[in-house]
C-alpha cells in the first residue's frame, strides 16, 4: 500500500474538478448569451460525465488494494469525512441539489407540481425551463435512489457488526487470555530464577496476528466491494439527471453546482483546520517555554 499514491491521485482528482467547473462555467454563461448549441452543451455534459466514470474506475482499483482508506479517506479533513458515504457523495444528494438549484421550496410541493397545479413551473426558478414530466422523472429517480442508498447502507452496518463479532471478539479474548498466562508465566519464572521481568513467549501470538490480520483484509476487501456498488450508484443517478431526465443547459447548470459544493466544502473546511492549528501554535509554544519551577 501506498499511501502517498493515494493522496497523488486524489490531488488529481480536484484539480480535475476545478477544471471542470470552469468549463462548466464558461458553457452556462454562453447557454445564458444564446452563444451554445445544445450540442456544444451536451458535449460539454459528456465530458463532465466521462471524468466522473474514469475517475470511478480508477480509484476502484485503488480500493482493492486498501479499501478502508477510501471510505475514510486520511486525506480529507474531519469534516469532509463526517459527511461522506461510503467514501462519497451520496447519490441522492445529486437530487436534493436539484431541488434547491430549481426554486426554495420546490421539493415540498413537488406533487402539487406533478399533478399539474399550483404556479407556473418556469416562474422564479434557478434551473431553467423545469416541466411537470421531468418533475415526475425527478421524484421516480430519487425515491429507487433512496431505496437503494438504504440497502447499501444496511450491508455496510452488516459488515461492521460482522467483523466485531466474528472474528475479531473471539481473537480479542484469545489475546487477552494469552497475555495473561504469560503475565502469570513470568511471574512464576522470576521467583524461581530470581530473575526479574524475565520475558516468556506466547506460543500462540504469531497464530493470532495472523488470524487478525487476515479478518481485516477481508473487511477491507468487503469495504472496496461497497465503495465500487455506491459509485455505480452515483454514476447512475447522475447520468440518469444529465443525460436522461434533464436538458443539456439543465444539465450543465447542474454539475456546476454540484462541482461549486464540493470544492466550497473542501476549502472551507481545510480553512477552519489550519485556523485551529494555527491558534493552538502559539498556546504549545508557551507551554514549552514556561519555566518549570513556576506555577499556574
Amino acid at each position: 500500500m501506498d499511501m502517498a499514491r493515494y493522496v497523488a491521485f486524489h490531488q488529481q482528482w480536484i484539480a480535475g474538478q476545478q477544471a471542470g467547473l470552469r468549463e462548466l462555467a464558461e458553457a452556462a454563461a454562453n447557454a445564458a448569451a444564446g452563444r451554445a448549441t445544445d450540442a456544444e452543451l451536451r458535449a460539454v455534459v459528456e465530458r463532465c460525465m466521462r471524468g466522473y466514470q474514469e475517475y470511478a474506475a480508477s480509484r476502484r482499483a485503488l480500493a482493492r488494494e486498501n479499501g478502508a482508506a477510501f471510505v475514510a479517506p486520511p486525506w480529507c479533513t474531519a469534516f469532509e469525512n463526517s459527511v461522506l458515504w461510503l467514501g462519497g457523495c451520496r447519490p441522492s444528494l445529486a437530487i436534493r441539489l436539484l431541488y434547491s438549484i430549481s426554486g426554495e421550496g420546490l421539493e415540498e410541493d413537488i406533487e402539487e407540481f406533478v399533478r399539474g397545479r399550483g404556479r407556473g413551473l418556469a416562474e422564479g426558478m434557478g434551473l431553467v425551463g423545469i416541466t411537470a414530466t421531468q418533475l415526475q422523472q425527478i421524484n421516480d429517480l430519487h425515491r429507487c435512489t433512496l431505496r437503494d442508498e438504504g440497502y447499501l447502507t444496511e450491508r455496510l452496518a452488516s459488515l461492521q457488526e460482522n467483523i466485531a463479532d466474528r472474528p475479531l471478539l473471539p481473537i480479542v479474548r484469545e489475546r487477552a487470555a494469552a497475555a495473561a498466562a504469560a503475565l502469570a508465566g513470568q511471574d512464576r519464572s522470576a521467583k524461581r530464577d530470581d530473575i526479574p521481568g524475565r520475558p516468556v513467549a506466547a506460543e500462540s501470538s504469531g497464530g493470532l496476528a495472523a488470524e487478525v490480520d487476515a479478518a481485516m483484509e477481508s473487511y477491507s476487501a468487503g469495504l472496496a466491494r461497497l465503495l465500487e456498488e455506491a459509485d455505480e450508484l452515483r454514476m447512475s443517478t447522475a447520468r440518469a439527471l444529465a443525460t436522461e431526465i434533464l436538458t443539456p443547459r439543465q444539465a450543465v447548470e447542474m454539475l456546476m453546482a454540484a462541482k461549486q459544493l464540493h470544492l466550497a466544502v473542501r476549502d472551507w473546511s481545510r480553512r477552519k483546520e489550519e485556523g485551529a492549528q494555527n491558534a493552538r501554535l502559539p498556546l504549545a509554544a508557551a507551554a514549552t517555554t514556561a519555566p518549570s519551577g513556576s506555577k499556574p
